[in-house]
């Protein structure tokens, strides 16, 4: 018995109020955990994508002046 997190990044539909969007199905994940005796102390759903903050990864506006250059 120990402290644990799980993460999982996932596309796909939430905040519809439809029983596949991703917040629903998180949501009766977090209740079957605590139904089964588990302590669950924080749980959340973070939208809007991620960013790989790496060399190779999304550039800094000085890196590439560019990027944002609007069209």
């Amino acid at each position: 018995m120990g402290n644990c997190m799980i993460s999982i990044e996932v596309t796909g539909s939430h905040h519809n109020g439809e029983p596949y969007d991703i917040d629903q199905l998180a949501k009766e994940f977090v209740l079957t955990l605590k139904s089964k005796g588990h302590t669950v102390s924080h749980a959340a759903l973070n939208v809007g994508g991620g960013y790989d903050l790496t060399d190779k990864g999304f550039p800094l506006k000085a890196d590439e002046p560019t990027f944002y250059k609007q069209r």
